[in-house]
Order: C-alpha cells, then structure tokens, then sequence
C-alpha cells in the first residue's frame, strides 16, 4: 500500500488576484515561498517522513516541492512527472475566476478545456502508475487545484470543481491494489 499526501502548491499573483493560470507557468510569489517553507518545517515538526517527493513540472508546484524539502528533516530529490500538470483549461487560461467560471467549469463548458472526465481519467491512471513505480512508499506528491480536485471530486460526495482548495493544503489519500482512497482532505498546515 502506498501512503500519499497530495499538496497544493504555494500561492502565485495569478491565486491572489483570482486569475486562472492552468498550464501557464507562473512562479510562486513571496508568499508562496513562504507558505512551501513553512509546509516543510510543519512536516519536520510532526515527525512526518516521505519516501520520496515527486511533482509536477510546473515551476510553481517544482518551486513548492523544492521549499518543502528545504524545510524537512530528511531531504529527496524531486522527481518530475508530467501526468501531474494541471488542468488545461482551454479559453479560460488567463481570465478571472469569478460566477461566469464556475457556472461553466462545473458543467463543462468552457471552449477547448480539458474535460471532467478526461482530467479524472489523467490524474487516477497518473496517481496509480507512480505508486505501481514506487510500491509501498510514503509519497508526497505536490500539484494544483484541478488535479487534486478531480480525486476529491470523484471519492468525497461534498467535493467539487467550486469547492475551495487552499494553496499548500494536504489531502491524504492511500493507494492499495491500484485503488484509491480519500482518508482526508483540504487539511492546513499554516493555520
């Protein structure tokens, strides 16, 4: 069985200002540097080990990966995997999150955007093929909003594409014979 915490990445000034970035690469800003760090220090300070780190190749999320590292006790090298990308969001990358976005994220509509499905269907065979590479391991795995959002969304019945997802928040989740389960979710550990 493979233990994985899903995390969000730090914030970026595309997050502050309600802007949707997608597949566009932003980086973290001081804040989210902050918010990596300190995620860090928090594992540290729960005695909270990892196996390994592994994340998307968006530098916001690789930039988060490596702060969080920074702050554990044991470090890992971060290993990127492109299945973890975050949603493309078609005509939608760029603009402002707002009634208009989830009227239409949630059913679908937004032109040349990434499907529920096709995005749930990603994230579940990318999710059980790093724990079929890495069997029996603690994982920490470290994405976006959208791709943690399509586990919860399918294994936790309040869960939706509207609901909020805090940067730098952790999900637990185990993987056992290529089956996925939502232990908890949305937990924050700068509180």
């Amino acid at each position: 069985m493979n233990t994985i915490v899903l995390m969000r990445h730090g914030e970026t000034e595309a997050n502050k200002n309600f802007i949707v970035q997608g597949r566009m690469d932003n980086p973290l800003n001081e804040e989210g540097m902050k918010q990596a760090y300190a995620t860090g220090v928090y594992f540290a300070n729960h005695d909270i080990e990892f196996d390994m780190v592994i994340s998307s190749p968006l530098k916001r999320a690789y930039t988060t990966a490596e702060l969080v590292n920074k702050g554990m006790l044991h470090k890992r090298p971060v290993v990127l995997d492109k299945g973890l990308i975050e949603r493309n969001f078609g005509d939608y990358d760029g603009k402002e999150i707002n009634d208009d976005y989830y009227y239409l994220i949630k059913r679908g509509l937004v032109p040349n955007m990434e499907s529920n499905e096709d995005l749930e269907k990603r994230v579940c065979d990318s999710l059980i093929d790093i724990c079929k590479r890495y069997p029996n391991k603690n994982l920490l795995i470290v994405t976006h909003s959208h791709v943690i959002k399509a586990i919860l969304s399918t294994h936790v019945e309040e869960f939706t594409y509207a609901s909020t997802l805090h940067n730098c928040s952790l999900s637990n989740v185990t993987c056992e014979n290529n089956k996925l389960t939502v232990i908890d979710f949305n937990v924050n550990p700068l509180k």
